[in-house]
């Protein structure tokens, strides 16, 4: 139980993800599923137009829900829908030293499954819900001999 408690303690930037992925959000959501598949991630930061433009967010459940099931009344296809019509914006973003524990917490209340991690007004990482649960996959057999 002190391993879950220090895990729980410890800073964003201890799991996040270093090594995420960019996408423009003018690109195709084909273009996207595309970057998607070759790099393994169910997620893609979408660039900012421009200094005065927020970042933005691709998830596999964006394109499930707008593009390939949108409803009866809405007809897109991924090789001509640009990413920017269906992103999420603005992103969830917290700050490096945030515990997970608040980070958890947060996800949960805006029913979001990744931040940005952002320093200066850059992203730095991603937090998953995924990269929490494998650390703790990671944790040493508790006491009774029930692995966590």
């Amino acid at each position: 139980m002190h391993q879950l408690i220090t895990l729980r303690t410890l800073p964003v930037s201890d799991l996040m993800q270093k090594d995420y992925h960019t996408i423009k959000g003018s690109c195709t959501v084909a273009e996207a599923l595309q970057l998607m598949k070759r790099t393994k991630e169910s997620g893609l930061i979408v660039e900012p137009r421009n200094e005065d433009d927020c970042y933005g967010i691709v998830t596999e459940k964006d394109i499930l829900e707008k593009v390939i099931d949108p409803g009866e009344d809405v007809h897109r296809d991924p090789w001509n829908t640009p990413i920017f019509q269906i992103m999420s914006k603005p992103i969830i973003s917290v700050n490096p030293s945030l515990r997970i524990k608040y980070a958890l917490r947060l996800m949960k209340r805006t029913n979001v499954r990744r931040l940005t991690v952002m320093e200066n007004n850059k992203v730095i990482g991603v937090l998953n819900m995924t990269d929490v649960l494998h650390a703790v996959e990671e944790l040493p057999i508790h006491d009774d001999n029930i692995a966590l």
